[in-house]
């Protein structure tokens, strides 16, 4: 296996100035979109799993942050995250995700989803006895000391 952080396809951060169309154009329908099929294909080369984050929509236009992980056969598993805030168009997913992989119980939670303990022990309850935690660190907004966008004169300063 082999696993990315959330929305390792589509970017994070610059989201979040985002119309709903513009979000509606960048997310893919899951299974079918264009970039679960390219990651199918790798998996299949590779004799390998692969995990990865992307933006979801739905038949109805609902639009979420997902995971997915795939292998040769195709989507072995999906997760909407329970906690987004990244963009305001995007709706909370509604359940825990834990499905069985070569023999492994495996849950996904994504980045701030862990943050509540109840989903991670939930999740484990459930029976993973792994759990994906994708996420991007820091450079989105939080209470936490020290998070936040980063400024970009600090980022210009950087690159001198």
């Amino acid at each position: 296996m082999i696993a990315f952080h959330e929305c390792s396809i589509t970017g994070y951060t610059f989201a979040r100035n985002l119309s709903r169309s513009q979000m509606l154009e960048l997310a893919e329908i899951i299974p079918g979109g264009k970039s679960i099929d390219e990651l199918i294909q790798i998996a299949e080369k590779n004799n390998i799993a692969v995990l990865a984050g992307l933006f979801e929509k739905d038949k109805d236009d609902n639009l979420f942050k997902a995971y997915v992980c795939v292998d040769k056969h195709g989507v072995v598993a999906k997760h909407r995250k329970l906690h987004p805030f990244i963009n305001p168009h995007l709706l909370p997913g509604d359940q825990y995700t834990v499905f069985e992989f070569e023999g492994w119980k495996c849950g996904i939670l994504i980045c701030y989803d862990n943050n509540v303990i109840e989903n991670v022990r939930a999740t484990a309850l459930l029976g993973a006895n792994i759990i994906f935690m994708p996420h991007v660190t820091m450079c989105t907004p939080s209470t936490r000391p020290g998070a936040g966008f980063v400024d970009p004169e600090t980022l210009e300063r950087q690159e001198q």
